[in-house]
């Protein structure tokens, strides 16, 4: 009897303090998904109003290579591959640049959104060399697996329209299919009088500025609400840790875990810590690493819904098809990453961290050369 009355006890305990902490952490998740929707929604209308000699200037002056280069130095910089995406697919909806730049721009973010894994990687605790290699080579394997995407989806873009060509298709037929969805017009509604407010300051640039700081500060804090909504950052990695039996699995959790959190970079960088203290090896984290990348579709997808116009539901799609490709590529040959990333990372481990930091300079230094000089 006693027994049963500690396990209710307990449970009441739980019971009074996770309903708490959990409405605590959607109304947040609410907020900052409607800030969210309000920098894209301001995006919209401020690109809208781009004059058309602007519109000529860039579509003449962004080439594949300098396209690519864009979207890795932006990502870089801004430490957001959502935010990135989101600002190219609402340019691609109102004709600003159109949709094979962005397959390039779009790849060139998926390359610059590993940077903040390898940071986290460099600034992880640990008097262990062995340890520190173990976070260092999951941030390591997601940069080298991105860098190899870049150079598939650039052949199959360039060569053959790929990406732009399926990602029409899809874009055409999903429209077809849900012509009852009308996104825009209730963004418009939830939004309308906020834009307006904004929009009176009669400046392009600084609308533009102000939606971009909203976007970075909301997907910021959409993630580590979400992380709160599964009851913090520990448990959130266990989570992680208890699914990790299966590759089919490990992916799945990557994808769905990103979905949700809209961060690949929050989801990975959450492995390191786990790797660092030897819960996770290389081996088991490469089909999480894979499905975090499909992951990050939805916060682009749910960006071409609020734009609501065929272009920027395609440009959505490229970046998903980018994924679909990297796990049809990788998924079966996880060998391959795992030796790539072990013969790489004796190569850098050698290397102390301040040194590493700035080869990590390099890694914006790079894209910003290429848009300088080419």
């Amino acid at each position: 009897m006693k027994k049963g009355v500690k396990k209710i006890a307990r449970g009441h305990d739980k019971k009074k303090l996770i309903p708490e902490r959990s409405g605590n952490s959607f109304v947040k998740l609410a907020f900052f998904l409607y800030l969210f929707i309000l920098a894209i929604e301001l995006i919209k209308k401020a690109s809208g109003l781009i004059a058309p000699d602007a519109k000529q200037f860039i579509f003449s002056n962004l080439n594949p290579l300098k396209a690519i280069a864009v979207g890795w130095f932006s990502t870089s910089v801004a430490q957001s591959s959502g935010a990135v995406a989101g600002v190219v697919v609402t340019f691609v909806g109102n004709n600003l640049i159109n949709l094979p730049t962005a397959v390039y721009i779009l790849v060139g973010a998926s390359m610059g959104t590993t940077i903040t894994a390898l940071i986290i990687s460099l600034i992880t605790v640990t008097t262990k060399r062995r340890d520190f290699r173990h976070g260092f080579e999951i941030a390591l394997c997601y940069s080298i697996y991105s860098f190899l995407l870049v150079f598939i989806v650039f052949f199959l873009e360039y060569f053959f329209a790929l990406f732009s060509r399926l990602s029409m298709y899809f874009a055409t037929l999903f429209q077809g299919e849900f012509s009852y969805l009308n996104f825009p017009d209730l963004v418009e509604f939830i939004t309308g009088p906020l834009v307006k407010l904004i929009m009176n300051v009669n400046n392009v640039l600084v609308v533009f500025f102000i939606a971009f700081l909203i976007l970075i500060f909301a997907l910021k804090y959409v993630s580590r609400s979400v992380v709160e909504v599964f009851g913090g950052e520990v448990k959130a990695k266990n989570f992680i840790n208890r699914y990790f039996d299966s590759p089919i699995k490990a992916y799945l959790i990557g994808v769905v875990l990103t979905a949700i959190v809209f961060s690949s970079s929050i989801t990975i960088s959450l492995l390191v810590p786990l790797a660092v203290s030897g819960l996770i090896g290389l081996r088991r984290a490469i089909p999480f690493i894979l499905g975090a990348d499909l992951g990050t579709f939805t916060d682009t997808f749910l960006v071409s819904l609020i734009v609501g116009e065929t272009n920027a539901i395609a440009a959505a799609f490229s970046y998903g098809l980018f994924a679909v490709i990297g796990a049809i590529i990788f998924l079966p040959n996880t060998n391959f990453l795992f030796k790539a990333t072990k013969f790489t990372s004796k190569k850098l481990i050698k290397i102390s961290r301040e040194k590493a930091l700035y080869i990590l300079l390099l890694f914006v230094l790079i894209p910003l050369g290429i848009i300088v000089f080419f």
